[in-house]
This record gives structure tokens, C-alpha cells and sequence, in this order.
């Protein structure tokens, strides 16, 4: 049959039936959009040979012509969350995994240790949302005052930790206080280019608090172990995020937006602000962000007048205290200073001894070889971040060390020598060290003296304790700067404190002898024997 038979008036019947059938395909495919709010492909599309005889037909009449559609607007898309990013779940789960256990372990201590370990891990959630933010913010200098006021939740937090432990020292758990107070400032790694190496600095300062909680209940007191050493484990475990995802310090995100808008999302939404194993717990989320104080994370410009000060403050002030190394050294002329007198110098030398040959023994005496001892060579070393300063005998020059925050110091075995260390330090050992000087700038965990005798040493800035065992005739020389130092002393004769009063020293002499009695309720009480001056 041809095709003419199938015309109307002129016009094809095949061109009008696949002109109806591309309009319904066409408001099909409409409605589908709207419903969705997203467009999708038709699946009856027109094929090319449909849509180029639709644009070469002649205009349809209008009684058959369908009713012309508008085109339709695309609808403004829903906002698509960021997704969060593995190294953000990651620090979710050290929170979880290892934060979390050492609160539940601080509240079998004390309400008080608990307290603490509360505010501990709010620094922890507030460093969590910094490092989302950074994450989806574009990189901001150490300086940036927007970085500075990103930082200070988690400096409220740090400062909160070194107040309550300063308003409870009378405390019976001030070890645990202080180890928490001194480690804190571990998360100020994301001030750092090398949080590497910055986190285990922070955990040698702890360490020392960590070591007398070790000692005193290791065998009476397991939970206090357990507590310690569930402490610890948080920093391995901070170093090893940190290395993992922010090796040189916050990761950022070069096509983000700003840190002080992503931060106010972020603290804005409180469900967001604590992860999701801190809601299982059942913590509470961290209130919003009080005013700003000073932050500690900024390096001061002016010289530390005072100790008395928490968090990184401490951690982050001045290394060095300028020149006046011997400001309140005792004045000695010049006839008495060995090594500007070489009589003096030679007078005061041990004179080597000599033996007589041995004569030779029988065969059946046990002791037959004479034994030969070499003395060691002196080294002044550093061994990581540890100076080795050994075997210094009658040597007339002062020994220098120039350390800085991140180094301990070791001194041992030395005889008739000056040793003086400059800067800022980490922790310093004097072990089995006889008529020797030690000159100290400022330490932070404090100095340990086992086994010495007749020590001198002397604090030009501050340390925070001073522990002195097994030793025989020390001298401590304190400046004003160091009045608050704590001295702790077991099996040590002949100790002196000295003072300034004026321009003059004090000479104050730890006492030696104790009184023991038993009270009614069968106690031992300890009094110090006081003797007239």
C-alpha cells in the first residue's frame, strides 16, 4: 500500500505519529525531573532520523499540533556535606581507644584525678576539631591571628589542667596531677613543622611524675599502675598518628575555605564537636568557646620574670637568659682561682702514686695477674637528645654545655671540675660526681643528684624540684628567681640551701634528724628535731 494513502490533507501520518511520540517523551521526561529534582536521560530519546524529518516537516495544523512546553528550570541542588577525612575517623578512634580508657581508669583513683582526666580529653576533642578544620581550610602561617584564635580551646583546656593542679597541692595524688599537667603541652605538636620529635620531648617531662607513681605502688596499688601506664601509651600512640598523617605538621587543603569560618561550623554544631565513641561513653560535648585568653602556644618576647605559670607557657618561653651567667656567684680573687693561679693549680693536683714491681706469686695463688685499671676517657657528647658528660677529672676550665629544651643532660663520674650549662634544658642527672660545681640556667622536669659528694650547685633562673639521694656535704645555691623550687632529700648528710637576703647569701641547713613517735590510734608520726643556731 503507498504512502499516500496515510496522508491527510497534505500532511504524512508516519511524520505526525513520531512528532506525538517525542512531545510525550518529552513531558515524560519532565515530569521525572521535577519528581526527582534531578535530571535524567529519556530512555526514548528521538533517534537522528526522527528528529531531522520533525525539523524539515511542514508546520502542523493547529487542532493536531500538541501544546508547546516550556523548558524547565533545573532546581538549585541540596548541599552535599564534606565527607570526613581518614586521618579525622583515625584521631576519633585514639580518643576511643586509648583517651577514653585513661578516664575510665582515673575514675577508679579519685574524683579529683578524674576531674583532670575529663579536661585532658576535652583538649583532645578541641584539637580534633582544629584538625578538621584545617582540613578543609586553606593554610595559615603560626602567626595568622586567625590561627591563634583556632588554637585557644585547646589552650583554655591546657591552661585548666596546670590550675587545678596548682590549687591542689596539698593533694595526696599530686604525682598524678602533676603528670598530667606536665604532658598536656604535647598537643601543642600542631604548632610544629617536627611533631615527631616534639611529642616524646613532652613525655620525658611527665616521665619523671610517671616514675615516682611507679615506684610508690607498684607492688600496693595496681590500679595506680594501670593509670600510669594507660597515660603513656597515649603519646606512642600520638606520635604515631602524628607520623602518619601530619609529619610536618596540620595537614590543609589548598582549595578550602577559611579556618575561622570552618572552626565556627564546626563548634557550632555540638553533635559534630565529640565523636562518636565520646557519645557512646556518654561524655557530654564541649561548650562553645569562651573569649580568647593570652595563648600559650605563642613564644614570649619578653624575659620570664616568674615560674608560676602552666601549659605551654612554660614550655614555649625563652630558651636563654642573656649574659649574666654568674649574677650572685660569690666574688673569689684571683690568687684563689686555680686557673689563674698554676701554683694554686699544681698544689691542689693528686700526685700519682708508684708502686714497687710486684714479685711474682706461686702458681696455686688464685690472684696471680695484678689487675691494671685504665682510667676512662672524658666525653662530653650528645647522644640523641641526651649530652653524656663523664670522666672529668681536675680539669681547670669550665666545662660548657650549650643545650636547648628538646636535650637532657647526664653527668657522671666526674671529680674537681666546673661544669655550666646554658639554656633551657629538659631533665639533668648528677650521678656519682665528687667536689664538683654544676652552674644551671632553667630546667624543666627538675635535677636528680644520686651519690655525690661535696656538690655545689647552683640555680641562675629556676627548676621546679631539685632531688637529692645518697649524697654527703651538697651546697644549693638558689636565686630569687628559684624560691619556689622543691627540695626532696632521702640519705643525704650535710645539706645547705642558700639564699639571697640582700646582697648577702642565707645559709639555711636541712635537718638530719627526726623524732618518731606512735600516736593512740597506733600511727607513726615523724617530727624534725630542731637544734638552737
Amino acid at each position: 500500500m503507498s504512502n499516500e494513502n496515510f496522508s491527510i490533507h497534505g500532511y504524512n501520518l508516519v511524520t505526525l505519529l513520531k512528532r506525538l511520540e517525542t512531545a510525550t517523551s518529552r513531558l515524560e521526561d519532565v515530569t521525572i525531573f521535577q519528581e526527582n529534582l534531578v535530571g535524567s536521560n529519556s530512555a526514548h530519546q528521538p533517534s537522528a532520523t526522527g528528529a531531522a524529518t520533525t525539523s524539515k516537516a511542514l508546520p502542523t495544523p493547529a487542532s493536531s499540533a500538541p501544546a508547546p512546553v516550556a523548558a524547565p528550570v533545573p532546581a538549585a541542588p541540596k548541599p552535599v556535606e564534606q565527607e570526613i577525612p581518614r586521618s579525622i575517623k583515625e584521631f576519633d578512634n585514639l580518643i576511643a581507644d586509648y583517651v577514653d580508657v585513661f578516664v575510665a581508669n582515673s575514675k577508679k583513683i579519685d574524683p579529683l584525678v578524674l576531674q583532670q582526666a575529663e579536661l585532658f580529653k576535652k583538649a583532645f576533642i578541641a584539637e580534633r576539631n582544629f584538625l578538621l578544620a584545617a582540613s578543609q581550610s586553606k593554610r595559615v602561617e603560626l602567626t595568622d591571628k586567625s590561627f591563634q584564635e583556632a588554637i585557644t580551646p585547646i589552650n583554655k583546656e591546657i591552661m585548666a589542667l596546670g590550675d587545678l593542679k596548682d590549687k591542689n597541692r596539698p593533694s595526696k595524688f599530686y604525682n598524678n596531677l602533676n603528670t598530667v599537667a606536665e604532658g598536656s603541652p604535647a598537643l601543642g605538636w600542631i604548632c610544629t613543622s617536627t611533631p615527631v620529635s616534639f611529642i616524646p620531648d613532652l613525655k620525658d617531662a611527665s616521665q619523671f611524675w610517671v616514675n615516682k607513681i611507679l615506684k610508690e605502688f607498684k607492688d600496693s596499688n595496681p590500679d595506680q599502675v594501670n593509670w600510669a601506664k594507660s597515660f603513656l601509651v597515649i603519646f606512642d600512640e600520638l606520635k604515631k598518628y602524628a607520623k602518619e598523617f601530619h609529619a610536618t605538621g596540620p595537614t590543609w587543603n589548598a582549595q578550602g575555605g577559611s579556618l575561622a569560618d570552618n572552626l565556627k561550623k564546626i563548634n557550632s554544631k555540638s553533635s559534630d564537636s565529640v565523636p562518636a565513641a565520646s557519645k557512646a561513653a556518654g561524655g557530654p560535648p564541649p561548650p562553645p568557646p569562651p573569649p580568647p585568653p593570652a595563648s600559650v602556644f605563642e613564644a614570649k618576647s619578653e624575659p620570664v620574670q616568674s615560674d608560676n605559670k602552666s601549659g605551654l607557657d612554660a614550655v614555649f618561653s625563652e630558651l636563654n637568659k642573656g649574659t649574666a651567667i654568674t649574677k650572685g656567684l660569690k666574688k673569689v680573687d684571683n690568687s684563689q682561682k686555680t686557673h689563674k693561679n698554676p701554683a694554686l693549680r699544681a698544689s691542689s693536683a693528686v700526685p700519682a702514686k708508684k708502686h714497687a714491681p710486684t714479685p711474682p706469686r706461686k702458681p696455686n695463688s688464685l690472684s696471680q695477674k695484678p689487675s691494671i685499671h685504665k682510667p676512662k676517657p672524658a666525653k662530653k657528647e650528645l647522644v640523641d637528645s641526651k649530652w653524656m658528660i663523664s670522666n672529668f677529672h681536675n680539669v681547670p676550665d669550665i666545662i660548657e654545655v650549650e643545650a636547648d629544651m628538646q636535650q637532657s643532660i647526664f653527668i657522671s663520674d666526674c671529680e674537681s671540675c666546673i661544669i655550666q650549662i646554658k639554656g633551657k634544658v629538659n631533665a639533668i642527672s648528677i650521678n656519682a660526681c665528687k667536689k664538683i660545681g654544676v652552674v644551671i640556667d632553667k630546667a624543666i622536669s627538675g635535677v636528680d643528684v644520686i651519690k655525690a659528694q661535696k656538690l655545689e650547685l647552683q640555680i641562675i633562673d629556676s627548676v621546679p624540684i631539685i632531688s637529692i639521694d645518697q649524697s654527703d656535704s651538697c651546697s644549693l645555691y638558689l636565686s630569687k628567681t628559684s624560691l619556689e623550687t622543691e627540695i626532696y632529700t632521702s640519705s643525704t648528710t650535710s645539706l645547705n640551701v642558700n639564699v639571697p637576703d640582700g646582697d648577702d647569701l642565707k645559709e639555711l641547713a636541712a635537718p638530719e634528724q627526726f623524732k618518731h613517735t606512735i600516736d593512740k590510734s597506733l600511727k607513726l608520726v615523724t617530727n624534725v628535731v630542731e637544734h638552737a643556731g
